[in-house]
């Protein structure tokens, strides 16, 4: 079971290890590996990687780390849906994960240019509402087929718990998902609420839109990670300017 019905799939720049987290999943199964190892695994390895972006060393390593960190976040919600274990906790503590991890990754890369800290706030920011606007409109896409429907479009009250979840975690979380999310799915809703009243957003418009998605920003720095950007002017210069927007 995936997110989508097989005919109404698009070309996902930013789910690219989609396909490696589907053969996890398959070894995972038979063993008592869950959702929440797969997440909780996900934030240890991108805490690895930042702290060898932060000392500077070790860059590809932590360019593979980023990029097994895409695998298991894929993973742990994938596996959840083929065992037919819902959980609101593991969405929001999945989405709480990642904001935090990619909070931390920024400030390691800035540590290394020495960024000025405003800087890195607006860079953060900034990088989050662009993931905002992919999510907005594969979450319409998911709705519009019948794909799942864990992820809501409009986040305001608390959900209902699937049978596994703690309900105080459950608040805790979606509290935590509202200050850091929801304010900007409402900016993306308010500046294309015509969206929701579409038939069916086209595939080609959404493999765009992919391309904003927080997995291939995060397989952008990996790659400039692997060309050890701080040691090429160029492509230090160039990061830099990406990093500044």
């Amino acid at each position: 079971m995936t997110k989508l019905p097989k005919n109404k799939k698009f070309i996902d720049f930013s789910d690219y290890a989609r396909p490696l987290a589907e053969k996890l999943v398959k070894i995972l199964l038979p063993t008592k590996v869950g959702a929440y190892t797969l997440t909780f695994l996900f934030m240890f390895v991108g805490l690895i990687a930042s702290y060898l972006i932060y000392n500077d060393k070790y860059l590809i390593i932590a360019a593979f780390l980023l990029l097994i960190k895409s695998l298991l976040d894929a993973a742990d919600g994938e596996i959840a849906r083929q065992r037919n274990e819902p959980s609101m906790v593991g969405r929001y503590l999945d989405s709480v994960f990642d904001f935090l991890l990619n909070v931390i990754i920024f400030f390691s890369i800035a540590s290394v240019f020495k960024t000025n800290i405003r800087i890195v706030l607006v860079a953060i920011l900034l990088y989050h509402l662009q993931g905002s606007i992919y999510n907005y409109y594969y979450l319409l896409k998911r709705y519009q087929v019948n794909g799942d429907k864990t992820s809501r479009l409009f986040e305001w009250e608390t959900p209902k718990p699937f049978v596994r979840d703690n309900k105080t975690l459950l608040k805790i979380l979606h509290k935590l998902y509202l200050i850091i999310y929801v304010w900007q799915d409402y900016l993306i809703y308010k500046i294309d609420s015509n969206a929701i009243h579409s038939k069916e957003l086209p595939s080609w418009f959404l493999s765009s839109v992919s391309f904003l998605g927080l997995g291939f920003q995060l397989l952008v720095i990996a790659v400039f990670l692997i060309l050890e950007f701080k040691n090429t002017y160029f492509i230090g210069l160039f990061f830099h300017t990406q990093f500044l927007q």
